[in-house]
């Protein structure tokens, strides 16, 4: 890592890059989730290019690569959804990791990941009903054994917590559903889709994601490292699945809050 004569800015390089994910403990093989801020870095020389090449570079070809690229925020009346065209509300290296020509994006026109390597087709090709659920790239690297890595992002982007509320199915996980959709796959080809989204607003929940950070720290379940300027994490799939479903079983007053008049 250097710094520019003119700035205080560090230039981070692919090498740095890939020598921090090695610190975490990410291993060939792996499946790993991504949660990213390009500007977290600093200045990575080279770009969302760079960052995904160290990703692609650690996990070897036998390892997955997984990034949301969530639509948050299309068009609702109707949805409509191109797995090739819609752009990614998840941040610039997500965006730039979708179009790559080996990547595979799943079909949930809001909740969708794309993926690249061993095994994204199956990872992906099953996504289309529900945001997180056992199908879903998220569920899936959990069933892989993978890992939840954020690069410079907070808890508030922990995808996983989802996927763990669609295993204890707790009685506020209320979905909206959605007939009326439009799905264009890769092809080209439109096709008339249902899919469900989650609405917890209607029965007053407020999730405190960053709260649940603290509880998966408190176990000794999350990695640290520095890379640039940028505080990465990690911590194991199977881990935020163990102890968010067992405290949404047990006590979930610890990170929900109700309101006083839920919505009907």
């Amino acid at each position: 890592m250097t710094r520019s004569a003119d700035s205080k800015t560090p230039q981070v390089a692919q090498s740095v890059i890939a020598a921090g994910l090695t610190r975490l403990g990410i291993e060939a093989g792996d499946a790993v989730l991504v949660h990213s801020s390009l500007r977290s870095f600093g200045h990575v020389v080279g770009g969302p290019d760079v960052v995904i090449d160290a990703l692609l570079e650690v996990v070897g070809h036998r390892g997955v690569v997984v990034m949301p690229t969530l639509t948050l925020g299309a068009s609702e009346n109707p949805v409509a959804f191109d797995v090739r065209n819609s752009p990614s509300t998840s941040g610039r290296i997500t965006e730039v990791f979708r179009k790559r020509p080996e990547a595979r994006r799943s079909h949930h026109p809001t909740s969708s990941a794309a993926a690249i390597g061993r095994g994204a087709d199956v990872l992906t090709g099953y996504h289309i009903d529900t945001p997180c659920g056992l199908t879903s790239p998220y569920g899936q690297v959990y069933l892989r054994d993978g890992w939840c890595l954020f690069l410079g992002t907070a808890w508030h982007s922990n995808t996983m917590f989802h996927t763990a509320e669609e295993i204890a199915m707790p009685a506020y996980l209320r979905m909206a559903e959605f007939r009326d959709t439009t799905l264009i796959d890769e092809e080209g080809v439109p096709h008339a889709v249902a899919f469900r989204r989650y609405n917890c607003y209607q029965s007053g929940v407020q999730r405190d994601l960053e709260k649940m950070g603290l509880l998966y720290e408190a176990a000794g379940a999350v990695r640290h490292t520095r890379i640039g300027l940028s505080e990465c994490f990690m911590i194991r799939a199977r881990d935020v699945i163990d102890i968010t479903v067992r405290l949404i079983q047990q006590s979930p007053e610890e990170v929900f809050s109700y309101c006083t008049t839920p919505q009907s």
